[in-house]
């Protein structure tokens, strides 16, 4: 966490930042475009906006071949989340973790839509099981495992990630590792075992800083073990 800290805090801020307004409303998702326009870095969670913003950025500088993620969590609006993979994949982006970083839950959706995807040193990738909640008053919780497995709740998350791996396995994993409270640490193991890795780089690009990041992390990775392994 500390080495981590210390490597963003040290970096100079380039690219532009920008939260893309969709009338009055706008992402709580920072994104920058580093100084080549080919890494679109991302911060935080996901909204129902983030797709207006990266499409946005993608559309003004279109030789980003890359999303790079830095510290990112979950999704308050899975369906546009999942909107947002599915045009990362169409573009044929690829996707990145950058070293010291760290995704879970609906940030590690979006990741799986990248037909490259690489992950630096000291990442950490978090998965739990999603949960719906309805009613007024008291609000009722059904997490995914207390639906049978071949009910339409599943159809969801289960198509998305079949589309991104050819495969459900990890779907089915991802909901059993842990409680919608909680978060599964994946191991270098299990990255390994789900193939969500299938290609390596170099992180030879200009890295921004965002001055959020270190709330960020704390965020996401509150509970992350000391060792990833």
């Amino acid at each position: 966490m500390d080495s981590a800290i210390r490597m963003f805090a040290s970096l100079i801020l380039t690219g532009i930042m920008s939260c893309c307004a969709i009338g009055k409303e706008q992402t709580t998702t920072e994104t920058v475009i580093d100084k080549r326009g080919e890494n679109l870095f991302l911060l935080g969670n996901f909204d129902s906006f983030t797709l207006d913003a990266v499409v946005k950025e993608i559309d003004k500088s279109p030789q980003i071949t890359r999303i790079v993620f830095t510290a990112n969590g979950g999704s308050n609006d899975d369906n546009v989340t999942l909107q947002l993979g599915r045009f990362i994949r169409q573009k044929k982006l690829e996707t990145h973790v950058l070293e010291g970083g760290v995704i879970a839950s609906g940030g590690v959706s979006l990741f799986l839509a990248g037909v490259k995807r690489s992950i630096g040193k000291n990442v950490y990738i978090g998965v739990h099981a999603w949960q719906h909640c309805s009613g007024s008053g008291t609000v009722n919780c059904k997490s995914a495992k207390e639906y049978a497995l071949t009910d339409s709740a599943h159809r969801l998350h289960n198509d998305y990630v079949s589309e991104m791996l050819s495969t459900d396995s990890f779907y089915w994993f991802s909901i059993n590792a842990a409680p919608p409270n909680s978060i599964h640490w994946l191991s270098s193991s299990e990255i390994k075992a789900f193939k969500l890795v299938n290609h390596s780089i170099n992180e030879n690009f200009e890295i921004p800083f965002f001055r959020a990041f270190q709330n960020e992390y704390e965020n996401v990775c509150h509970n992350c073990p000391t060792k990833n392994h």
